[in-house]
């Protein structure tokens, strides 16, 4: 989740770069054919190119929860070609996972979408006691409540893609949008599940699917708890908006 290196060092080879250490979990990385690895080297963190096929690269893929694939990668003296021109690679780092949270945002954003049509259409068409379940006050209710949330993380995933393209701090608009998606997705998935009843828990029904995805993107790159640390350590330097208008003195 953080963008220094840890479990991996670098370690100079002649002219070139070895690799030793575990990264996991690698999303796609059993198939992939170049993998681009950051690794501690001289007290900061370098980037570093490996063929999918170096001698000492091993590769264990398995299947995650949500129907996707990742791996579990293995350098051991693994040849590496140094990306760049060396020195301490965190901030250039630290700006692709950011980048990478907003993208995985509107993904999250689609699948919240999905689920609450999903959601809005069954309580349309399903009866009990002879009526449909949209004439119950409380499970309307409910489902407003999840259509607040979709445009909250929303709008500030949109938010965040603007603060991107005008190059403004790309970092902190992500965790913003990544907590908020984060709370969103937990939200609308668990009420997806809910209001379908004894359906909803089954793997052959979609809307299970669309909330193992929301958790499984939750994970990737810090999660919404993840986020709101790393936003409550500058509370102290945010600005202060009077709802109203008028500035404070």
């Amino acid at each position: 989740w953080t963008a220094t290196a840890e479990a991996v060092t670098a370690t100079r080879s002649g002219d070139g770069w070895t690799l030793s250490g575990v990264k996991e979990p690698v999303p796609s990385g059993a198939r992939a054919d170049v993998l681009v690895v950051s690794a501690v080297v001289d007290g900061g963190t370098g980037l570093f190119l490996v063929r999918g096929d170096a001698e000492g690269l091993t590769r264990t893929g398995y299947r995650t929860h949500d129907g996707g694939r990742a791996a579990h990668v293995e350098f051991a003296g693994t040849p590496a070609v140094a990306l760049g021109e060396g020195g301490d690679a965190t901030a250039a780092i630290e700006t692709a996972l950011a980048t990478a949270r907003i993208a995985y945002s509107h993904e999250a954003i689609g699948a919240m979408d999905t689920a609450l049509r999903i959601t809005s259409e069954y309580l349309k068409t399903r009866k009990q006691f002879g009526v449909t379940l949209n004439k119950f006050q409380a499970l309307t209710f409910r489902a407003a409540d999840m259509y607040v949330s979709l445009e909250l993380a929303r709008s500030l995933a949109l938010w965040a893609s603007m603060v991107q393209e005008a190059g403004g701090d790309v970092v902190s608009a992500a965790d913003r949008a990544r907590l908020q998606v984060s709370r969103a997705g937990r939200h609308i998935g668990k009420e997806a599940i809910q209001l379908h009843g004894g359906i909803g828990v089954t793997a052959e029904y979609s809307v299970g699917h669309y909330t193992s995805r929301l958790t499984a993107i939750d994970h990737l790159l810090g999660d919404g708890d993840w986020a709101a640390a790393r936003l409550a350590e500058n509370v102290a330097g945010y600005e202060t908006v009077d709802p109203l208008g008028a500035p404070y003195a």
